[in-house]
């Protein structure tokens, strides 16, 4: 698969550390900078070397001309393009779509351990699509309408609905707003059809899964057999929604990182197996 130049967000510690390297992967429909708000400058300021890379066809990265052509394996090897790029294997942090692509990343050795944030389920989005369509028949619309600019009142309350929660104030809104991009309808396909995939035991790398109470896009229970596939540690962030890396509940979400992180360091052989908490 040809290589492509792909654009890295990087946010660098203050002092060198023996701390892994951290490689955050953003969702569908955005860019890098939905980590550079809060995440990358926030782990950086506890001594991580912070990565972001935008995905092929994203951002700054190459392939945007070609995007619907590009699937969830063109996206991987733009992710394993940048791993080989580092000093050492990284952590590996997805959320949504890059959480899959966070997976992929440890099923292949290229990652020491992952954090899967919101992610996708084990056998796609299908399941995940339908409820969102009979509950919000216009969802599809409005985001066919996002990615061309256009964010009318009633295009940002299903944003509100749908990714964010009811206290989400309209500046977050907004500021997630000017992260869409259009997605690859072949990605989309990809993410849809994961059912067919033949599911390999999952490598016994330590995990973290994070999802939030009030995600309607992928709700606890679908988050839940994420963790079980790869019996990982499991925190549910309370009153948090699918776009939780952007709104208030940002903090308490790196806060489960980040002490998860501490005690793989600490303790690598001895992380817990899944909470249901």
């Amino acid at each position: 698969m040809a290589q492509r130049k792909i654009h890295v967000h990087h946010h660098g510690p203050r002092m060198p550390s023996a701390h892994p390297p951290l490689l955050f992967l953003h969702g569908g429909y955005v860019d890098s900078r939905c980590w550079s708000a809060h995440f990358l400058p926030w782990f950086a300021s506890h001594g991580y070397d912070c990565y972001a890379p935008d995905l092929p066809g994203h951002g700054r990265s190459e392939g945007g001309e070609q995007l619907d052509r590009l699937g969830l394996d063109d996206y991987l090897a733009g992710v394993a393009q940048v791993i080989r790029g580092l000093d050492r294997q990284p952590v590996v942090i997805g959320h949504s779509m890059g959480a899959y692509l966070a997976e992929r990343a440890v099923e292949l050795s290229l990652a020491e351990a992952g954090v899967l944030m919101s992610p996708v389920p084990p056998l796609g989005t299908l399941e995940s699509a339908a409820n969102l369509f009979l509950s919000r028949p216009q969802f599809l619309t409005r985001v066919q309408d996002m990615t061309r600019g256009v964010f009318d009142p009633a295009g940002l309350r299903i944003l509100r609905d749908v990714y964010f929660t009811p206290t989400t104030q309209s500046e977050v809104l907004l500021r997630l707003a000017q992260l869409v991009q259009p997605e690859s309808t072949r990605a989309i396909c990809d993410m849809a059809m994961l059912g067919w995939r033949w599911l390999a035991a999952a490598p016994r790398r330590p995990m973290l899964v994070v999802g939030g109470e009030l995600d309607a896009v992928f709700p606890p229970y679908m988050v839940r057999r994420v963790a079980r596939r790869w019996d990982a540690e499991l925190r549910i962030v309370p009153e948090a929604g699918h776009a939780m890396i952007l709104d208030h509940h940002w903090k308490p979400c790196a806060e489960h990182l980040l002490d998860w992180l501490q005690r793989l360091e600490h303790h690598p052989r001895r992380m817990p197996a899944t909470r249901t908490s």
